[in-house]
C-alpha cells in the first residue's frame, strides 16, 4: 500500500533519498509555511508534523494530522529540552514520542512511535524555527531519520530565512504606509483624489474639516465638483488646470463649503497616469482677510475711514493716466476741501470733539458722493475730492449740495448743534492736462482765495 511504501521512507536510506529529491525543490519562498510543513508531511509520511517559527517577538505555529489547537504539546516538548541546556540541532526518539506529548487517555500517546525535532538557525538576529516530525512506527535506522532531517533543515534555513525577511519586509511596508496614512489624514493640507469617474478615492481630515462635507456625501453628487463651484463656467476653468505633469504651478480657487461660505485656496493639480487627479491645496482664507485687512489699513485713514495722503495720491494719479491714455474727452474734476473754522472748534471743544467733527464731516461727503468719486485725507481738516466725468461747474455744484446739507443737518454735541462749513478749490482735469502737483497746487490756490473771500464757498482753479 502507498501509506505503508511512504512510512518506510525513514528506514530505508534509498527511498528517503527519492523523497527528498521530490521534497527539496519545493521548499521555495512562493509557498507558505502551511504549505511547505503540508508538503514534508505528505513525503515523509508523517502521522503528526508542526513547524514553529519565531521571530521579533511574534510567534507562528502550524500543524498537520493532529488537532489543530495543540501548541501546548509542541511548547511543552521545546521546554523540556531547553531544560536539559545543551546543544541540540537534531533530536530523535526511537519510540512512546506520543506518550512524551500527551496524556495517556489521548488517541496518540498510542499511536505516535518515533519523532524527531529539529532547530532551525535562520540568518536574522531574533529568530528561530523548529521543525518536528513523528510517525506512527518505530525507528529502525536513527541514522537515516537524522540524515535526512539535518538535508530538511538545511534547506528550510535558507527558506526560513527568506520568508522573515518577506515578513520584516512586508512589515517594514505596512508601517511607512500606515505613516503616510496617518500624515495623509492628520497633515494641515488639502489632499483629495478623483477618479476618472469623477468618484472622490481620497479625501483628508482636513478637507473634511475645512469643506464639512465626508467623502461618502460627495461621492453620492452626480458632480461632485459642483458642491465647491456652483458656477458652471467656473468649474470648466478648475478642469482645465489640471495639469499632466508634476508642476510648481498653483492656481487660486475660491470654493464654496457646507455652510456656503467661500473660500480662499490655492491648488496644484495633477493628472496620474491611470486617470485620476490628485489635488493639493492650502487654505489660505485667513491669509488673505489678513491681506485685505493690512492693504485696507495701508490705504486708510485710520480716524475717518477714506483714503490716506498717499492713497488718494495713487488715485489721482490713475485717473490722470487713464484720462490721458483715452486721449478723449475723458475728464474728471479736483476739489481740494478745508473745514472752516476748525481750530476753533478744537480750542472750544478739545481734540476728541475735533475728531468726531471730522468723522461727520466725511460720511455727509460720502453720502452725496458715491462711487466712483474717491474722497482722502490730506491731513489736518483738509480733503481731496476726486470727482470722475464731471466738470468744474459740476463740482461746485455738488460742493453747494454738501454745504447745505452740512447747513440742515449740523453736528449734534449733546445738545449743542456745531454746523459745518468749508471752503473748496476746484479744477477739471482732461488729457492734456499738468502733473499732479501742479494741479494740486491750482486747487490749493483756489481754496487759499475761498478762504481769503470769506470762506463757505467753492471757487474754480485758474489753468496757467
Amino acid at each position: 500500500m502507498k501509506k505503508e511504501r511512504l512510512h518506510t521512507a525513514i528506514n530505508d536510506a534509498e527511498l528517503s533519498l527519492h523523497r527528498l529529491s521530490r521534497l527539496i525543490p519545493g521548499l521555495t519562498s512562493p509557498r507558505t509555511l502551511s504549505e511547505v510543513l503540508q508538503l514534508i508531511h505528505d513525503e515523509m509520511g508523517a502521522r503528526l508534523s508542526w513547524m514553529m517559527l519565531e521571530s521579533d517577538g511574534t510567534r507562528q505555529l502550524e500543524m498537520s494530522g493532529g488537532h489543530p489547537h495543540q501548541e501546548d504539546s509542541a511548547l511543552c516538548l521545546l521546554n523540556l529540552l531547553q531544560q536539559q541546556q545543551t546543544f541540540w540541532r537534531v533530536k530523535c526518539w526511537h519510540s512512546d514520542v506520543g506518550k512524551l506529548l500527551y496524556a495517556e487517555e489521548h488517541p496518540l500517546a498510542q499511536e505516535l512511535e518515533c519523532g524527531v525535532l529539529c532547530q532551525i538557525s535562520p540568518l536574522q538576529e531574533n529568530s528561530r524555527a523548529f521543525l518536528f516530525l513523528a510517525f506512527d512506527q518505530p525507528l529502525l535506522s536513527p541514522a537515516v531519520l537524522r540524515s535526512v532531517a539535518i538535508i530538511i533543515t538545511e534547506k528550510l534555513r535558507d527558506y526560513i530565512t527568506e520568508l522573515i525577511s518577506r515578513k520584516r519586509t512586508a512589515l517594514e511596508l505596512q508601517q511607512i504606509v500606515n505613516q503616510y496614512r496617518i500624515l495623509f489624514d492628520q497633515a494641515p493640507v488639502l489632499m483629495n483624489s478623483f477618479d476618472k469617474h469623477n468618484r472622490c478615492t481620497l479625501w483628508n481630515g482636513e478637507c473634511e474639516r475645512v469643506f464639512g462635507w465626508t467623502v461618502d456625501e460627495i461621492n453620492q453628487q452626480p458632480d461632485p465638483l459642483a458642491l465647491f463651484y456652483p458656477d458652471p463656467e467656473v468649474r470648466r476653468r478648475v478642469r482645465e488646470s489640471v495639469n499632466i505633469s508634476p508642476t510648481l504651478e498653483m492656481h487660486e480657487w475660491f470654493p464654496c463649503r457646507r455652510d456656503g461660505a467661500v473660500l480662499a485656496t490655492l491648488w496644484s493639480n495633477i493628472m496620474l497616469p491611470d486617470g485620476e487627479i490628485l489635488n493639493i491645496g492650502v487654505d489660505i482664507t485667513e491669509r488673505k482677510r489678513v491681506e485685505n485687512l493690512l492693504a485696507l489699513k495701508a490705504t486708510t485713514d485710520a480716524l475717518t475711514g477714506c483714503f490716506n495722503r498717499l492713497a488718494i495720491l495713487e488715485q489721482l494719479q490713475h485717473f490722470l493716466t487713464h484720462c490721458q491714455a483715452e486721449n478723449s474727452a475723458t475728464h474728471f474734476a479736483i476739489v481740494m476741501i478745508d473745514v472752516d473754522h476748525f481750530k476753533q472748534i478744537n480750542d472750544r471743544w478739545g481734540h476728541i470733539v475735533g475728531d468726531e467733527v471730522l468723522v461727520y464731516f466725511c460720511q455727509s461727503i460720502r453720502e452725496l458722493c458715491r462711487e466712483p468719486a474717491h474722497l482722502g485725507r490730506l491731513g489736518g481738516e483738509e480733503f481731496l475730492l476726486l470727482l470722475p466725468l464731471m466738470d468744474v461747474p459740476q463740482a461746485i455744484c455738488l460742493t453747494d449740495q454738501i454745504r447745505a446739507q452740512l447747513q440742515s443737518l449740523p453736528f449734534l454735541l449733546g445738545d449743542v448743534a456745531i454746523t459745518l462749513s468749508f471752503s473748496a478749490g476746484a479744477i477739471a482735469v482732461c488729457h492734456n492736462s499738468h502733473e499732479p502737483a501742479v494741479l494740486l497746487t491750482l486747487a490749493d490756490n483756489a481754496l487759499y482765495d475761498a478762504k481769503r473771500t470769506g470762506r463757505g464757498k467753492t471757487l474754480a482753479a485758474i489753468a496757467t
